[in-house]
């Protein structure tokens, strides 16, 4: 049972950490879009343009974070599911193999990359439209 709790707070902690960026982002990109409409208004059009490079760099370093919270959480995933079969065997329980009932165990989210890219491109397409206009 040592490992299993062993295995279960690695994933959670992992979790919780890529939990704690999105977090992080979401605020990060709300201080960034007022940060960057100030200055337009203000006609600074410099310090916008550099906000949005800003907030380009910032969906990066967040998109790289999440990936590697979610992988080395999924390294809990096969001890994860030894431990269950070995329970589920043992207690005679087919449903407690709970990693392996759950099919997008692996399933890595293209949305997230799709948001990230699309997230850089505006914040480019923003500092651009700030220092051309």
């Amino acid at each position: 049972m040592a490992a299993l709790e062993h295995a279960t707070r690695w994933y959670e902690y992992r979790m919780s950490q890529g939990l704690q960026v999105l977090n992080f982002y979401l605020v990060s990109t709300a201080v960034n879009s007022a940060a960057y409409v100030a200055a337009l208004q203000a006609k600074l059009d410099a310090v916008a343009g550099a906000v949005g490079l800003v907030a380009a760099l910032v969906s990066v370093a967040a998109a790289l974070a999440g990936w590697r919270s979610r992988g080395l959480a999924r390294l809990a995933l096969q001890p994860m599911a030894e431990i269950e079969d070995r329970l589920a065997a043992t207690l005679d329980l087919d449903s407690l193999r709970l990693v392996r009932r759950n099919p997008h165990r692996t399933f890595t989210t293209p949305i997230s990359l799709i948001m990230f890219i699309l997230a850089c491109a505006i914040s480019v397409t923003g500092a651009l439209y700030a220092w051309l206009r």
